[in-house]
C-alpha cells in the first residue's frame, strides 16, 4: 500500500509499505479521506514527529478487516477515528481527563495514522458513521471535536460576545460552535480574504483584517468599550495571543486553542489587574461522537470548509507546501485515497 511517511523537517515520502494486519482489538480501515491538520504542518516545519511515522490523524473510511475481540464493528462499516486513544488506567483517565492521558496512543502522531491507503487502529478509537454522514464529512469530525471541546471547556454563556482570532478550519468550526452555545455576537479576525468571506457566510457578526483594521478600535463600539467576554485564539502565532490579553474585557476569558511553536511574551500586569483567565484547550476526545451527531443533524457546516481534494501522491506539492507558504486560497485540504 502507499502511505505518507514523515522523514524529517520538510520531508514526507510517499512510500510503498506492507498491508497492515490487525492484532486482537484492532481493525483495518480502507481510508477514503484524510485531512491535513495544523499540527501536521507544525511537524513538517519543525520536525516534531518521529522519522518513519505514517502521518494523518483526521481520517475516515471503511472497515475491511477485524482482529479477534472486536465487538460492535463489522467489515463494511463506515467509520471515523478518534485521534486520542487513552489507556484508561492513569491518574488523568481516572479523573475524567482522558485527553491528558499519560500513556496515550495517537494515530498519526505517536503511532501510524491514516494518510495511507489502509490504516490499522484500535477498535475502541473507531466510531460508526450516523446515517447520512459521508466519509468526506467525517474526516472533519476530529477537528470539530476539538472546537466543541474548546467551547465546552470555556466560560461562554448565552448572550456573551465572542472573538475568534484566526479563521482557519479550527477557527471556523469554533465560530459555529460558539453560535450554537448561545453567543449573541461572534467577531472574527483573519487576514485571508477567502477565509474571512467564509467566516461571514458561516455566521460571524463581523470580520476584521488585523493587518488593515485595528482590532482594538474595531471592537470598541460593538462591545461598548468593554471588549469581548470570551476570546478563542485559534491561530498559533505569539503576537495573536499577546493581542488577546489587551483585547479581552476585564474578568474575561482567553481560550488558547492554536499551538504556538515559539515562546509567547505575555503582559501579565494586565492579566493580574484585569483578572483575566487564560485557559488552554487540547483536542476533543470525548466530543468526537457529539461532532458526528452535529454533522448528521446539519447543526455544523463542515462541507463549506473543504476547499481542495488532492491525491496522496500530491500531498507535499499541493498540500504541505501550499499550506506552509501563504498567501493561498486553501481552507481545508483533504487527501483522497
Amino acid at each position: 500500500m502507499k502511505a505518507a511517511v514523515f522523514q524529517g523537517v520538510g520531508q514526507i515520502e510517499i512510500a510503498e509499505l506492507p498491508m497492515p494486519e490487525p492484532e486482537p482489538g484492532e481493525v483495518v480501515i480502507k481510508v477514503h479521506y484524510c485531512g491535513i491538520c495544523g499540527s501536521d504542518l507544525g511537524a513538517y516545519e519543525t520536525g516534531t514527529y518521529e522519522t518513519g511515522l505514517i502521518i494523518g490523524h483526521e481520517f475516515a473510511g471503511e472497515i475491511i478487516n477485524t482482529g479477534e475481540r472486536v465487538y460492535g464493528l463489522e467489515v463494511g462499516d463506515l467509520v471515523t477515528v478518534n485521534s486520542i486513544v487513552p489507556c484508561g488506567m492513569c491518574y488523568f483517565c481516572g479523573h475524567g481527563m482522558s485527553g491528558q492521558c499519560e500513556d496515550v496512543i495517537q494515530p498519526g502522531v505517536s503511532h501510524n495514522g491514516g494518510m495511507a491507503e489502509y490504516a490499522k487502529v484500535p477498535a475502541s478509537a473507531t466510531y460508526r458513521l450516523p446515517a447520512g454522514v459521508t466519509t468526506r464529512q467525517a474526516a472533519l469530525a476530529e477537528p470539530l471535536g476539538g472546537a466543541l471541546h474548546a467551547v465546552r471547556l470555556s466560560a461562554l454563556k448565552p448572550g456573551d460576545r465572542v472573538l475568534v482570532m484566526g479563521a482557519g478550519p479550527i477557527g471556523l468550526l469554533t465560530l459555529q460552535c460558539a453560535r450554537l452555545a448561545g453567543a449573541r455576537e461572534v467577531y472574527v479576525t483573519e487576514v485571508s480574504p477567502i477565509r474571512a468571506e467564509l467566516a461571514a457566510r458561516l455566521g460571524a457578526t463581523a470580520v476584521f483584517n488585523p493587518e488593515k483594521d485595528n482590532p482594538f478600535v474595531a471592537l470598541d463600539e460593538p462591545t461598548e468599550g468593554l471588549g469581548p467576554d470570551v476570546i478563542f485564539v485559534c491561530a498559533g502565532i505569539p503576537a495573536v495571543i499577546e493581542d488577546a490579553i489587551t483585547l479581552i474585557r476585564k474578568g474575561g476569558q482567553i481560550m488558547v486553542v492554536g499551538i504556538a511553536e515559539e515562546p509567547v511574551t505575555a503582559d501579565f500586569m494586565t492579566v493580574v489587574l484585569s483578572e483575566v483567565s487564560i485557559k488552554g484547550s487540547y483536542s476533543g476526545y470525548e466530543e468526537v461522537p457529539l461532532a458526528l451527531d452535529f454533522i448528521a443533524q446539519g447543526r455544523v457546516d463542515v462541507e463549506s470548509l473543504i476547499s481542495h481534494e488532492i491525491a496522496l501522491e500530491d500531498v507535499v506539492e499541493q498540500g504541505f507546501e501550499v499550506l506552509t507558504h501563504p498567501p493561498h486560497d486553501a481552507v481545508k485540504i483533504l487527501v483522497k485515497m
